[in-house]
């Protein structure tokens, strides 16, 4: 499905579409409201990147096992989100290169994202480190643009 004319917030979806992406926003918030109660590790792989992201909050475990298996689902249908953040149109755009594993942990998630397309691989890298501000920082990182490869620490 093509977004609608604002692109942005739901507006211009079905009314299905338009509620799911509520829910998922809402749930993001709410990560963003409680990163004070996540940890996250990042390991930097040749194809991409390996994380493990938990809490011993239950409510962020629960937030967490909905958000990641949502994103992914996102991803694979084309269902884009941050339109106005490039590093996320990018990704959307090289969709179909890359790969993700979920497994969901009593206390959070371990996500692998590879590609075998270098520049997939160097998008996959930027947005973990992205995710690591998000987490360090919750709205005030969410915010600005995630950098680009090669434009911030990837």
């Amino acid at each position: 499905m093509t977004p609608g004319p604002r692109g942005r917030g739901g507006h211009g979806l079905d009314p299905e579409r338009r509620a799911r992406h509520r829910h998922d926003q809402s749930v993001f918030h709410r990560l963003l409201e409680r990163h004070d109660a996540i940890q996250r590790q990042r390991e930097v792989l040749d194809n991409g990147i390996r994380t493990l992201t938990t809490s011993a909050d239950p409510e962020v475990v629960a937030l967490l096992h909905d958000h990641v298996p949502a994103m992914h689902q996102r991803l694979e249908e084309g269902f884009a989100l941050r339109r106005w953040d490039p590093l996320y149109v990018e990704i959307f755009a090289h969709r179909q290169q890359l790969r993700m594993a979920i497994e969901l942990l009593e206390d959070g998630v371990r996500v692998e994202e590879t590609s075998d397309d270098l520049w997939v691989v160097r998008l996959i890298q930027a947005h973990g480190t992205a995710v690591d501000a998000f987490v360090a920082h919750g709205h005030e990182a969410a915010g600005q643009p995630s950098p680009m490869p090669g434009e911030g620490k990837d």
